[in-house]
């Protein structure tokens, strides 16, 4: 008599996360992030910048001590306390008046984000970090983020005088390295560490890939979550709105160059038998992108500098509806494949 064999269980994938950032948009990568805290997955190394840094510190934080669900509930209290610190509170009028006051809110934000450009370097006050600073040192355990030792973690944020990014990581991630990765210039004052002056990591890398790639963090998938869409079909025709599409395109520019080279560097990687471990650890991570809806930078959108409640909390279902489409699409790829076809563009030639 034969022994049975016993059905063998694929391993579970080990997901490396990369959290681009966004603004008010982030609370969109918050409800991305929960629905893949959902599946059978690991999550082994975070990298993030703007949004997509203070995001990963939330989950880094959480998940050092409560695994899935504490990770969750760190991005649940983080997004809360920066509803609650947000200026606009007031103005949260939810669904009652909603058609005919949003539309006149929303032209009100671009107005003062635009204006802010030539207004705040006059006025120190509104250039200030201190709603944000709160929200972030009242929802993350700051002194765990620096210790744990569970998931590697990587915070960007662009050095002002060379033009080139610096990741934070290990005890270097401190609450001014969290505001130094999401220091807007046209809202925020430089943040200053160590005598060197910061703004904000989407500049130089949103986010890093790189160091997710190493053989040490062991990654099988990397899944970068997309917070501004590559192209969009309706630009618009207004000031503001050809701004937005403007700092889009340049918040897009690096996660674009990084994309296309490391996929090439991919293809060299797995077409050769390399001894380098550095290239092996390259080849071996299936490459995910999951990708926004267009109506998250349209001119329709929700602004990045609206953080009501009621706002956040629309971006967070967009968030899991836009993963849960995915992982309908691309769930079977996981731990096995990468998903990752290549930027529309190229797309486009083939």
């Amino acid at each position: 008599m034969t022994d049975r064999l016993e059905p063998q269980v694929p391993p579970r994938p080990r997901i490396a996360l990369a959290l681009q950032g966004g603004g008010a948009h982030g609370a969109y990568g918050w409800g991305v992030v929960e629905r893949l805290l959902d599946e059978d997955i690991e999550i082994v190394g975070v990298s993030g910048a703007s949004a997509g840094a203070i995001n990963g510190a939330a989950v880094v934080s959480g998940y050092a001590t409560g695994g899935a669900a504490g990770a969750k509930a760190a991005l649940e209290r983080l997004w809360g306390h920066v509803a609650d610190a947000s200026p606009l509170a007031p103005l949260d009028v939810g669904a009652l008046g909603g058609p005919f006051f949003e539309p006149l809110l929303r032209k009100s934000l671009d107005i003062a984000k635009l204006s802010s450009r030539y207004v705040a370097p006059f006025l120190p006050g509104v250039r200030d970090m201190r709603a944000l600073r709160q929200a972030v040192a009242e929802s993350i355990d700051l002194d765990l983020l620096a210790r744990q030792t569970r998931l590697p973690f990587y915070v960007a944020a662009t050095h002002i005088a060379s033009g080139s990014a610096r990741l934070f990581t290990g005890e270097d991630v401190t609450l001014d390295a969290l505001m130094a990765s999401a220091c807007l210039p046209e809202l925020f004052a430089a943040v200053e560490i160590e005598g060197e002056q910061y703004w904000d990591g989407g500049f130089t890398a949103n986010p890093a890939l790189e160091p997710l790639l190493t053989e040490a963090i062991g990654a099988t998938d990397m899944m970068i979550v997309q917070i501004t869409p590559f192209t969009v079909e309706d630009i618009g025709g207004s000031v503001g709105e050809v701004m937005r599409r403007v700092s889009d395109i340049s918040f897009n520019a690096c996660l674009r160059r990084d994309l296309r080279a490391l996929s090439e560097i991919q293809d060299v990687a797995r077409a050769e038998t390399s001894r380098d471990p550095r290239m092996r650890a390259i080849a071996r991570v299936n490459l995910h992108l999951l990708s926004p809806p267009d109506e998250l930078a349209g001119p329709s959108g929700t602004s990045k500098v609206d953080t009501r409640w009621s706002v956040l909390q629309d971006l967070r279902e967009m968030g899991r509806a836009q993963a849960e489409g995915w992982l309908s699409a691309n769930r079977d790829t996981l731990g096995r494949a990468s998903s990752f076809k290549g930027l529309p563009e190229d797309m486009v030639r083939r």
